[in-house]
């Protein structure tokens, strides 16, 4: 697929080409909403991993917290 720029697509629409039009209006909003998922799913990722540390570090907490008890 060629990467279309507005100023292709409004060369098109000046120019009454509607198939070149629709075909890089359609390349344009395709490569933005992917984009977008992609960030998205870099910064789910991203929370998950955080989320996973975050709960490891507090069972480890809790687990010192547990055997600090039980010696004394």
């Amino acid at each position: 697929m060629p990467d279309y720029s507005t100023r292709n697509i409004i060369d098109y629409a000046m120019d009454d080409n509607g198939v070149e039009f629709r075909n890089a209006l359609y390349d344009n909003i395709h490569a933005k909403v992917s984009a977008h998922f992609e960030l998205a799913k870099q910064n789910m990722a991203q929370n998950m991993l955080a989320d996973e540390e975050e709960q490891e570090d507090s069972e480890a907490s809790q687990e010192e917290s547990s055997e600090d008890s039980g010696q004394e």
